[in-house]
């Protein structure tokens, strides 16, 4: 298999039916020639697509329910002064990260050598030192609050580390090597809840887990004659100022989807008490939970895509199977959560508030809306028309906007929650229709050939007359 290393860059050369670039006038698709003297793209059948979006799935799922037994069992212990110190820290340096990185991680799964070297620099040199003089000013400014520093700095390390690792978790799904990724996730996972259980504090066994994570990914993605090169290879300053640029677009969408999941939550926290938005919060959590789950399936069609792209994977059509698995695995979750939602939120959760079940239902309900906004916009992401997912998370940001400033005066959560599931519903409703008015547009064409097809062959030819 080609290593994302080993790419060739873009050929800029007229369509043919000969391998060289096709364009897709409704994607804007772009498809690379194969490289010279190197054998053309694999091929990747509906049922390797199917056994890699479960696996990605499980292994998503596996991991969302380590760390929530992790923070469960640090509760449990009283380790509730570690459990504030990591969620400050995480809270402060995503919006950080964001603000730095963007997009990036999206733009090193689909882009090419030299958009994937920019994002390489622009992480090592400028967003990781960012991040750890950013870690020690929120350290100061919470020690004396109460929260520890050593929690807090191993908190911060915990984001830095992962960070690093994201981009080779990232090459392993470019190489379609989903097996080898989700078994470094979830076993660097279980490390930290085996430190946890012998006694080392949440946030030390959180970093260690970090760590071996990110030796785990780079030995995996780098072994092997065509495995990439080391992560801290080819770097420059240049390059990392050039990411800004070439990842203005994927900023836009990351910050837009950041927004889409946060604006509810800070929009009640503005009406609401401590309590209330903390119960909100929780449900939110699990919701955002769930979607990383259905995210990590439909990273495989948005690998396949990129892969195709650039001349790496499959050159007829991708199949489906992938997003059709996403969207039912999210359909059959959103039914089980609904019908569980009063259990959920009493029993299990032990909200006191009655009204919280339903919140938790009416977050459910957005979820397989929201992984028909994500499908599509992963996909075209795979493609490399940014623009067009940019153009979905910013519509769902604009209607959530819309929604939280209708309310404004009376916002509630049972308010704050119908707002998501409405913007998610909104957009997904609007991307479907266009979707089955595109393809009944190419049914009457295809029948419109097909007839003209048919008349041309029963036209009578002339006869030739002889002397």
């Amino acid at each position: 298999m080609e290593s994302p290393a080993k790419e060739q860059p873009r050929l800029s050369v007229p369509v043919t039916a000969k391998g060289l670039r096709v364009s897709d006038p409704l994607t804007r698709e772009r498809t690379d020639p194969p490289p010279a003297g190197l054998p053309g793209p694999d091929r990747v059948g509906a049922g390797g697509v199917r056994s890699n979006t479960i696996v990605a799935s499980a292994a998503s799922l596996v991991s969302g329910l380590l760390n929530a037994g992790m923070l469960a069992y640090s509760a449990r212990q009283g380790q509730t002064g570690e459990i504030a110190a990591y969620s400050v820290m995480t809270a402060a340096l995503t919006w950080v990260a964001i603000l730095i990185m963007g997009g990036s991680s999206l733009l090193y799964v689909s882009g090419n050598d030299d958009e994937r070297r920019s994002v390489r620099s622009q992480r090592l040199l400028l967003a990781v030192p960012a991040m750890v003089v950013a870690t020690l000013l929120i350290a100061g400014a919470y020690a004396g609050r109460g929260y520890g520093t050593a929690a807090l700095i191993s908190a911060g390390g915990v984001m830095i580390l992962n960070s690093l690792a994201e981009l080779r978790f990232s090459d392993l799904v470019r190489q379609m090597r989903f097996m080898a990724a989700s078994a470094a996730m979830t076993t660097t996972r279980l490390l930290a809840m085996l430190l946890l259980i012998a006694g080392v504090p949440l946030t030390i066994a959180l970093a260690v887990g970090a760590a071996a994570y990110l030796l785990t990914t780079e030995a995996l993605a780098c072994r092997g004659r065509s495995g990439a090169r080391p992560m801290w290879s080819g770097l420059s300053l240049p390059a990392a100022r050039r990411a800004f640029r070439l990842n203005r677009r994927l900023f836009t969408y990351s910050l837009a989807d950041a927004f889409t999941g946060r604006a509810s939550t800070i929009a009640l926290s503005l009406v609401a008490g401590p309590h209330v938005v903390g119960c909100f919060g929780a449900l939110i959590s699990i919701y955002q939970a769930l979607i990383a789950v259905v995210f990590s399936g439909l990273r495989v069609p948005m690998a396949i895509r990129t892969r195709r792209r650039h001349n790496l994977g499959p050159t007829e059509a991708v199949s489906r199977d992938g997003e059709v698995i996403s969207i039912g695995a999210a359909t059959l979750i959103a039914a089980v959560v609904i019908v569980s939602a009063p259990w959920l939120a009493t029993s299990v959760l032990g909200l006191l508030i009655p009204a919280s079940a339903t919140w938790l239902q009416l977050l459910a309900l957005a979820l397989p809306f929201t992984t028909v906004n994500r499908a599509f916009a992963l996909n075209r992401i795979g493609d490399g028309n940014y623009r067009a997912a940019t153009r979905v998370a910013v519509s769902i940001a604009v209607v959530v906007t819309g929604g939280l400033l209708v309310q404004a005066m009376a916002l509630g959560p049972t308010g704050a929650a119908a707002t998501t599931c409405v913007a998610e519903a909104a957009v997904a409703g609007v991307l479907v229709a266009l979707a089955a008015f595109r393809w009944y547009r190419r049914g009457k064409a295809n029948a419109s050939q097909t007839r003209a097809a048919g008349q041309e062959r029963d036209r009578p030819r002339p006869h030739a007359l002889g002397r």
